[in-house]
C-alpha cells in the first residue's frame, strides 16, 4: 500500500475496531447479565464485582485473539475460524446451562433463612470458587464473534495493525462490560432489599439457564 493508501486503512480500522467493540458488548447480554444476576444473588460489593468481570472479560476476548492469531499464521481461512468459534459457542451455552442447573439445585437447597456470607465460611468459599472458575471458563469458550474476522482485515494492513486493532478491541469490550454490570448492579440496589432477596439465587439461576438457551439457539 502507498501511504496514503495506508493512512485510510488505519483510520478505517481504528473506527471500525471502536464501534465494532463497544457495539458487540452492549447488545450481547452474555457479557454482562450473568454477572449482575450472580452479583445480585450473592450480594456483591462493586469490588468483587469489578474483578470477576474483569477476568472473565480479559479471558473472553484473550482467546479468541489467540485463536486469530495462530489461525492467521497457520494460513487457515476466515471460514475454517468462524466454525472453530462457533462451536465454542455452543460448548458455552452448554456448560451455562449445567452452571445455571447446580446453581438453581444448590439455591433450593438452602435454607428459607438466608445469611450475609462470610468469605471465612470454607464450604461457601469452596461454592465462590467454583462459580468464579466456571464464569471463567464460559467466557473462555464463549466466542467473541466479530473479533476474529476484524484480525482477518487488520493483517492487510500489517500484523501491527493486528495487535493493535486486538489490544483496543479487548480493553473497550471490558470497559463495556464493566460498565454495563457496575450500572446495572447499582440499579438493583435501589430495590427494596427484600424483594431483591427474594429474586435471589433462584432467578439468577433461570437467567443464566436462559442464556445458555440462547447461546445455542442463535446461528
Amino acid at each position: 500500500m502507498d501511504p496514503t493508501t495506508t493512512q485510510i486503512a488505519w483510520w478505517g480500522l481504528l473506527s471500525g475496531t471502536i464501534l465494532i467493540a463497544l457495539v458487540h458488548a452492549a447488545l450481547g447480554p452474555d457479557h454482562y447479565v450473568p454477572f449482575i444476576a450472580i452479583g445480585m444473588a450473592q450480594r456483591w460489593s462493586r469490588a468483587r464485582a469489578f474483578f470477576v468481570t474483569l477476568i472473565a472479560g480479559i479471558a473472553h476476548v484473550a482467546s479468541s485473539i489467540v485463536i486469530g492469531f495462530v489461525g492467521i499464521a497457520a494460513g487457515l481461512t476466515l471460514e475454517k475460524l468462524e466454525f472453530l468459534e462457533g462451536t465454542r459457542g455452543t460448548v458455552a451455552g452448554w456448560l451455562l446451562i449445567f452452571a445455571g442447573v447446580v446453581y438453581l439445585l444448590w439455591s433450593l437447597r438452602r435454607h428459607t433463612h438466608r445469611h450475609a456470607e462470610d468469605f471465612t465460611d470454607d464450604p461457601r468459599a469452596r461454592r465462590r470458587s467454583v462459580l468464579f472458575w466456571t464464569l471463567v471458563a464460559v467466557f473462555v469458550l464463549g466466542p467473541c464473534e466479530p473479533l476474529v474476522p476484524l484480525m482477518f482485515v487488520a493483517v492487510q494492513i500489517n500484523w501491527l495493525a493486528v495487535l493493535v486493532s486486538s489490544a483496543i478491541f479487548l480493553v473497550l469490550t471490558v470497559f463495556m462490560m464493566e460498565l454495563l454490570v457496575l450500572t446495572g448492579l447499582a440499579g438493583i440496589k435501589l430495590l427494596p432489599a427484600k424483594l431483591s432477596h427474594r429474586l435471589g439465587n433462584a432467578l439468577a439461576a433461570v437467567v443464566i439457564i436462559g442464556l445458555g438457551i440462547v447461546l445455542i439457539a442463535l446461528p
